[in-house]
């Protein structure tokens, strides 16, 4: 009888926080992520992804998620960010993220030599047309290789309503 009460304890909470958790991702439209075999990204490396957009009349935010170990050398990272979309939706904007402070003090969240960073690349973006949508994300830094990143992905998000 003691086993039974525990299993079905255990459930409930397995049940429990699958819902909490899913809860707190309701607003994500779309998600991808791949991990760099190399641990590092090449300046002719681009990561695409498309998604559709289905939502005209919310806001929503583009992404890249990152995870950086402490070999990357630098302090910041440039990304060049394209945006395509039906009806000549195009945007191509170089956009700058800081990864560790003045010290040195990684930014991100992680722990140990790993730090996961969020990097809102297109914010409050109005989508006026339903449809497919490509994003292209590529290295702009003065080099070929960046080492210790070890993995990419985009997210995109719902965000308040548009009025």
């Amino acid at each position: 009888m003691k086993q039974k009460v525990s299993i079905l304890f255990l459930g409930a909470l397995v049940l429990g926080l699958t819902a909490l958790f899913s809860g707190c991702e309701s607003d994500t439209l779309y998600s991808e992520s791949e991990d760099l075999a190399s641990s590092a990204w090449l300046s002719t490396d681009t990561f695409q992804v498309n998604f559709e957009v289905t939502e005209t009349q919310r806001y929503h935010t583009v992404y890249l998620e990152s995870r950086f170990t402490d070999v990357y050398p630098y302090s910041n990272i440039y990304y060049r960010v394209q945006l395509n979309g039906p009806g000549g939706q195009d945007i191509t904007e170089v956009k700058n993220f800081e990864v560790t402070d003045k010290t040195g003090k990684w930014l991100g969240s992680g722990f140990g030599d790993l730090h996961s960073y969020s990097f809102p690349i297109i914010n409050d973006i109005e989508f006026k047309q339903k449809g497919k949508y490509k994003v292209k994300v590529i290295p702009f830094m003065r080099v070929d290789s960046l080492p210790g990143i070890h993995d990419r992905g985009i997210r995109v998000s719902l965000g308040k309503e548009v009025f």
